[in-house]
């Protein structure tokens, strides 16, 4: 049996037991009652920034909240796959990428952009700027886009090139003359031509013409001409002649300097000379002796005739020579007298006649004929057209005095 005080001591100890049992269950409970209503105030969110994911778990109501406990400040230019004023809710992804800037020149132009895209090619197609096959970009298109990038953009244009007369178009950039004929593989010869300066920028000069220009030497042979020299040969009767040495043509050599302009010759100029053979004189000997001729004019007696006078000097059909080969284009004088032209048939040639006119007297000597000079008519040589011309006709008095 048990006894009163063991009875006692028993319900001590399972009232000790129970109480601490109750209070435990009622922690348990009371712990799982605000886990529910904490879980239900709180909400997981995957935030991916800049790539880099990261799980957030939150109480806040709004996204702006959100990025506030987070501390993460958007800019206008940065990405942001929700609104600000979104609520929050469990599970949700929020995207935050931010801008950078990039700066770009289209070629003597800059402009200021931001972007969120990744690449050159995907910056470029966001912002619609078209590159084309010729023109020249300064980065790669598929170069990950930076913070204060800057990208050049050189736009290609036409122009023409003629060089040496033989044209063609090519697409180029604004680069300067000298690097377009470098990029073309065209040298320029020492006394070729162009059009513009070589340091100048093409984009000023859209037409560039190259002339060819060829300095090159020529040797030619060439005759030289041989003179004529007359001898005065006393034994041969006047008018007559006879070559008593023939000429011979000499030699000499010539350079040339000859210039060409894109294969056509635009000057030729002689630099040097030299005689490798020189000329021999054709010598002609003339007869100085008068003839013997019975005159057909009375001798010693003046007789009428009707003058003229002509001119070595006439506008057109004199040759300056007479009819007995003296050259009167110097003179109207020979061996002193004058010269007049007569019918051999009244006045035999190389006769010396007294001419008498109303105003003077003079003697002359007959070395020349003419067509219109027949019977008793003389034509008296003078200086000059205009003297003939006042002449006229006339008549004076002749007689053969020789």
């Amino acid at each position: 049996m048990i006894s009163t005080e063991q009875a006692k001591s028993g319900l001590k100890r399972f009232s000790i037991k129970q109480i601490a049992l109750t209070l435990f269950a009622t922690a348990l409970v009371l712990a799982s009652i605000a886990y529910f209503i904490y879980d239900s105030m709180t909400a997981e969110v995957s935030v991916v920034i800049d790539g880099e994911e990261q799980s957030i778990v939150t109480r806040a109501d709004t996204v702006s909240e959100l990025l506030d406990e987070i501390d993460l400040d958007v800019s206008e230019h940065d990405y942001l796959s929700a609104d600000l004023d979104t609520a929050i809710e469990d599970q949700m992804d929020i995207e935050y990428k931010e801008a950078n800037e990039v700066v770009v020149t289209i070629d003597q132009e800059t402009d200021h952009y931001y972007t969120t895209e990744n690449t050159v090619e995907e910056f470029l197609d966001e912002q619609g700027i078209d590159v084309e096959e010729h023109d020249d970009l300064s980065v790669s298109l598929n170069d990950s886009i930076t913070d204060q990038m800057h990208i050049a953009i050189a736009t290609s244009f036409e122009v023409t090139i003629n060089d040496g007369g033989e044209e063609s178009t090519k697409m180029v950039t604004n680069q300067t003359v000298q690097d377009l004929l470098n990029q073309e593989g065209i040298e320029l010869g020492e006394h070729d031509r162009l059009n513009v300066e070589p340091t100048e920028k093409v984009r000023d000069h859209r037409s560039i013409e190259i002339v060819r220009v060829t300095v090159d030497y020529e040797t030619v042979e060439e005759s030289v001409p041989f003179e004529t020299e007359t001898q005065s040969d006393s034994s041969m009767l006047r008018g007559e002649s006879e070559v008593v040495q023939r000429g011979q043509e000499g030699k000499k050599v010539q350079e040339y300097e000859v210039t060409k302009e894109n294969g056509e010759v635009v000057s030729r100029e002689l630099v040097d000379e030299e005689v490798v053979e020189n000329s021999t004189n054709r010598v002609v000997a003339e007869g100085t002796k008068a003839p013997v001729q019975q005159a057909s004019a009375k001798s010693g007696e003046f007789e009428e005739f009707t003058a003229t006078k002509y001119t070595a000097f006439c506008p057109s059909g004199c040759t300056g020579i007479t009819a007995t080969g003296v050259d009167v284009s110097d003179s109207i004088y020979y061996n002193g007298m004058r010269i007049v032209a007569v019918d051999p048939e009244v006045i035999p040639l190389y006769s010396i006649v007294e001419v008498k006119t109303p105003t003077e007297t003079f003697e002359a000597i007959a070395l020349d004929t003419g067509g219109a000079i027949k019977g008793h008519k003389i034509d008296i040589l003078v200086d000059s057209h205009q003297e003939a011309m006042r002449w006229g006709y006339r008549t004076v008095q002749v007689r053969v005095i020789e």
